[in-house]
């Protein structure tokens, strides 16, 4: 008895100093995922596992993608990550003294005890960066998303369905989110990213009513008039999803489109802009010198202005002629619906007794939809990772020059 208690002693120390072990290690409870951004107007979010490694970094801006273009910081600490984004602001330009104090924003959510002890962490391996640089900067802790913001994330980089994602907590949020960056790792630009999504989703919302129809065709003898009339909205509906799917990827990620060009536009204006402030950076404020480069920085200014209206009056354009599209999508897609509500029991049961196959069928499409994709637009994809690395390589001379 004295050996069995001694053993449940020791058994329950042992637990309580679980928690700290933890703690001391640095790192999460198993199978937990941590969202982190780093924003110094560059905007980057970082998906970090269990081990306190980064497995997906994401531009939420369009700065943020020509600063990671070309960059792999997959596999590395969020410390790591963190010192290797300041360095990279700082070489394209966007830590340029300008008078004011710099400020980088971190925000974390996820294991509460380890986001602060990683928060810590990631703060003073930042503000030593900028010590070793010389800039004056501050970093500051910025509030994570809320769970209802969380959600609205998770939708756009998943085929769960608002139901399924209303049932989930932070971490399985998290852990979607994460699936997703992963997934789409190769699509550096926000509108590759929502065109892949969108194509998908209607992949397999088009797979899971090809599979219908399949099973009501072998069904035969009175059920082919029905099928007629099903395949024939089916038809329909495929090409109303075909147009709208190539009339987004033309519009918004195409590199012959107004829209991008209206982009590329802008990326010159703004390379303008942060190369006068640079120039600025190092004048005598005292000087003429200087007064004919504020006069330059001001007018350079403003003719970003302009070009940040053109690009979004595009953007307005685009979008309002995407909605007429999506509106004949949706229209087609409840003329489906009808039909499948007026299914006869024999049908329904019959489609139940293959629920098995057909998933099957669509989890095919799933899987093997990046690889179809990638295909089909790897040009595309790798153009536009090459105009950021141009335009990071034109800010990066810039700052060289000084």
């Amino acid at each position: 008895m004295k050996k069995l208690l001694c053993l449940v002693i020791a058994a329950t120390m042992l637990l309580a100093a679980l928690p700290m072990l933890t703690a001391c290690r640095n790192k999460p409870a198993d199978g937990t995922v941590t969202r982190m951004t780093v924003d110094i107007n560059p905007s980057v979010e970082l998906m970090i596992d269990d081990e306190n490694k980064v497995v997906a970094v994401t531009a939420m801006n369009d700065d943020a993608a020509i600063l990671l273009a070309g960059e792999e910081l997959v596999g590395k600490t969020p410390e790591e990550v963190t010192e290797a984004l300041v360095e990279l602001a700082a070489d394209a330009g966007y830590l340029t003294e300008d008078g004011d104090t710099r400020t980088v924003t971190i925000s974390l959510s996820g294991d509460d005890r380890y986001a602060q002890k990683l928060y810590d962490s990631v703060a003073k391996k930042a503000a030593k960066a900028m010590e070793k640089l010389g800039i004056d900067a501050k970093v500051e802790k910025a509030k994570a998303l809320e769970l209802e913001a969380l959600r609205a994330l998770a939708a756009k980089t998943s085929l769960y369905t608002d139901e399924e994602l209303a049932e989930m907590d932070e971490q399985q949020l998290h852990q979607v989110l994460a699936a997703g960056r992963v997934e789409t790792a190769l699509l550096i630009t926000e509108e590759l990213r929502e065109a892949y999504y969108a194509a998908k989703q209607h992949e397999v919302d088009f797979a899971k009513r090809q599979a219908t129809a399949d099973v009501i065709e072998a069904m035969g003898g009175l059920y082919a008039m029905i099928h007629s009339a099903y395949n024939a909205a089916l038809t329909t509906y495929s090409s109303a999803i075909k147009a709208l799917d190539e009339f987004r990827y033309n519009t918004f990620v195409s590199a012959e489109s107004a829209y991008q060009q209206k982009l590329a536009e802008l990326r010159a204006a703004k390379a303008e802009v942060m190369e006068e402030k640079a120039a600025l950076a190092e004048l005598d404020p005292a000087s003429a010198d200087y007064t004919e480069a504020a006069q330059r920085l001001e007018l350079k200014e403003k003719a970003y202005d302009t070009a940040l209206a053109a690009f979004e009056a595009a953007g307005d354009a685009a979008n309002a002629a995407l909605e007429m599209l999506v509106t004949t999508m949706t229209q087609c897609e409840s003329a489906l619906i009808t039909m499948e509500e007026s299914f006869s029991d024999n049908i329904k049961e019959e489609l139940q007794a293959k629920a098995e196959q057909m998933e099957s069928a669509v989890n095919a499409k799933k899987d093997a939809f990046f690889a179809g994709f990638e295909e089909a637009h790897g040009a595309d994809i790798q153009a536009a990772v090459a105009a950021l690395q141009e335009q990071k390589a034109r800010l990066q001379a810039a700052v060289e020059s000084k």
